[in-house]
């Protein structure tokens, strides 16, 4: 049973970008997402604005200082949305650094989001450009709803309502 398992997850590695459709053809899964960019979602328990909350300010700081690209929505949960050119592990690094000043992300979970609807959200691109390399664009759940593209159910899984 465990050589199985072995070889069933190594087989899952190498084969990860070929799925099968319903009538038994093979697609490569890169076709799938050649609109979509893959971004990198943090989900915090809560993240509130204003002043008085210094472990906020200091996340924004963070991410300006590591010069990270994507947006920040206020509230409960707390979305933290980084896009290309933000790698994992630069995320990875930054919910560590966060980690440090007592605030801890539910994790890193990678999900693609369509291009046009990242640009038109203004997280990446010229708007990225204009607000400053690493300073987070503050977004509402309508920016969100607009890097989505308008899919809800890409939004209720940002937003980590299954």
């Amino acid at each position: 049973m465990i050589a199985w398992r072995f070889y069933w997850s190594g087989w899952l590695r190498t084969n990860q970008h070929v799925w099968s459709t319903q009538n038994g053809e093979t697609k490569d899964s890169s076709d799938a997402h050649k609109n979509d960019e893959l971004c990198l979602v943090l989900r915090y328990n809560h993240l509130l604005s204003g002043s008085e909350h210094k472990k906020e300010k200091t996340m924004l700081d963070l991410a300006k200082k590591s010069k990270l690209h994507g947006g920040l929505l206020w509230g409960t949960p707390g979305i933290v949305v980084f896009v290309p050119p933000t790698s994992a592990d630069e995320a990875k690094e930054y919910a560590s650094e966060c980690r440090s000043i007592g605030k801890r992300a539910d994790g890193v979970e990678e999900i693609w989001l369509p291009r046009h609807g990242i640009e038109e959200a203004g997280l990446s691109g010229m708007a990225q450009l204009k607000r400053g390399i690493g300073k987070l664009k503050q977004m509402e759940t309508a920016t969100l709803r607009l890097a989505c593209d308008g899919d809800e159910g890409l939004l209720r899984r940002i937003l980590g309502i299954h």
